[in-house]
């Protein structure tokens, strides 16, 4: 185990777990086939379908250029539509095509078993510590807007 070695140092420790957490959902997706990126790009959407580009980038806390170009290969690549808003003329709705939907129902199951991995190394406390994570993101994005 690492020692903790600087009082107020989550930020760091936020970023190096993210990128821990992503290897080992990268590493589980992989052993199921789907590719991390491809099953990356959709999750959101997937689970917010159908979803304006507003809400989306609230969830996912992508800057909108970035946001802008991760639909747009998604779009090309023939994973996600993007239709009018019927209840809102300004905006549009995002959603997964029948081959965006397949990826990412083949990728969820291996994101599960990731969490599951990881509910396991903290001793099944892993909701405890996912609501005190969700509060640290909240508190964060409403200091950043």
């Amino acid at each position: 185990m690492v020692e903790r070695q600087v009082r107020g140092a989550i930020i760091n420790e936020l970023v190096v777990a993210a990128r821990y957490a992503l290897e080992l959902a990268n590493e589980e997706l992989r052993t199921a086939g789907v590719e991390p990126e491809a099953y990356g790009s959709l999750a959101f959407i997937g689970t917010l379908q159908p979803v304006t580009r507003k809400r989306l980038a609230e969830a996912s806390g992508q800057r909108r250029t970035t946001q802008r170009d991760v639909i747009r290969r998604a779009i090309e690549r023939g994973h996600v539509r993007e239709y009018p808003n019927p209840g809102d003329g300004r905006s549009a709705l995002l959603e997964l095509t029948p081959s965006g939907q397949k990826i990412f129902d083949e990728g969820r199951p291996a994101f599960v078993r990731a969490l599951k991995r990881l509910d396991a190394a903290l001793g099944g406390s892993l909701d405890e510590h996912e609501e005190s994570v969700w509060r640290i993101r909240q508190a964060l994005q409403d200091l950043t807007g």
